[in-house]
């Protein structure tokens, strides 16, 4: 039961903190105090004691007692565990984030645990010292930006800036790498180039970016940009066979797709290619990832590759600094992708 007695103690005192009720510099009840309010022993309430110290939250002073520390002390340093969260069940298909993240993480001590999304709301946060988080959206994304900013826990974004945070972010040249791709089908001889993407530009920086870069070389050709938008009813089978019923139309015209990332472009290849066009004659498509599917599908996927592996590795880096230099300051950070022509824009 002792493990569980010192925790009740530990929550007590902790959302006392949180919520303001114990302000910067109170005194906290002593250890012979908590343990006749709790009817514990003083080595439970010692324990409870001890472990908020080691969080940063009070600070313990011989023949003085223990008083609320500053919300900006920094973990302790028995803290070696980070936490990556990502919102798929593996990061193989879209790159090596872990293997850079621990290179860094490794040199430092540190330890590298990862879980998904779904499962972070069961998670006790505190046992960590720091989070590297990989958003989903925005929408999926606001309740635990929220509590890791409410208790200023170290944390880099992965691939999504959130602008109602100012936590630090690392991201691909979304914009450039898009922006390169229209240029190129430009450059196939397109009559239309179209943008395709089936997530919100408001919930998802990422793909706001990359049809911000399709606008710009458009613009730069003095050609209008085109969004291919999906109708609040369809599902993404409807939309591609909405936008198939398109190109089907088009008749002799070559139309050229730039699409928000690999996995709808290579559905959409397959779908193309059923329906009897040509690819990338009558139709080229361009992608954005650089999938492992993207190599493997016939015709190869034209696409962007992002560097994961570095983009890991600055992440780790901003967050090291956040937890052993709080008062240092951190800038967001963008890594540029690289172009891979393929079949399915070129012959």
């Amino acid at each position: 039961m002792g493990p569980l007695l010192y925790k009740k103690i530990y929550h007590f005192i902790k959302e006392q903190i949180d919520s303001g009720q114990l302000k910067l510099g109170d005194r906290l009840p002593t250890e012979k105090e908590l343990s006749e309010e709790f009817g514990v022993s003083r080595i439970t309430s010692k324990r409870a004691l001890a472990e908020l110290e080691q969080e940063g939250l009070v600070v313990r002073t011989r023949g003085k007692g223990s008083f609320v520390a500053e919300k900006s002390v920094t973990v302790s340093s028995n803290k070696r565990d980070i936490l990556l969260i990502l919102p798929f069940d593996s990061d193989y298909e879209l790159g090596d984030y872990a293997r850079g993240i621990m290179t860094v993480l490794a040199e430092k001590g540190y330890r590298l645990m990862v879980q998904l999304a779904s499962a972070v709301v069961a998670t006790d946060l505190s046992q960590y010292a720091g989070v590297i988080y990989y958003p989903e959206d925005v929408n999926h994304s606001i309740d635990f930006l929220f509590y890791c900013d409410y208790h200023q826990i170290p944390l880099v974004l992965l691939d999504k800036q959130v602008d109602l945070f100012s936590f630090p972010t690392v991201v691909a040249d979304n914009k450039g790498g898009a922006y390169e791709l229209t240029q190129h089908l430009m450059q196939q001889a397109c009559q239309e180039i179209l943008f395709i993407a089936t997530e919100s530009f408001g919930e998802v920086s990422s793909v706001r970016d990359r049809y911000l870069g399709y606008l710009a070389a458009m613009a730069e050709m003095q050609r209008s940009g085109s969004y291919f938008s999906k109708e609040n009813s369809e599902d993404s089978i409807a939309y591609l066979d909405r936008l198939v019923e398109h190109l089907l139309a088009n008749g002799e015209q070559k139309t050229g797709l730039v699409v928000e990332n690999d996995w709808l472009a290579i559905q959409l290849l397959q779908r193309v290619l059923q329906a009897g066009l040509s690819v990338p004659d009558q139709v080229a498509i361009v992608g954005f990832d650089n999938s492992q599917a993207s190599r493997l599908i016939t015709p190869n996927l034209t696409t962007a590759a992002q560097g994961f592996y570095m983009m890991g590795q600055e992440a780790a880096t901003l967050l090291v600094v956040q937890m052993e230099e709080p008062d240092k300051p951190v800038h967001s950070q963008q890594i540029p992708v690289q172009i891979f022509i393929r079949e399915s824009s070129q012959l």
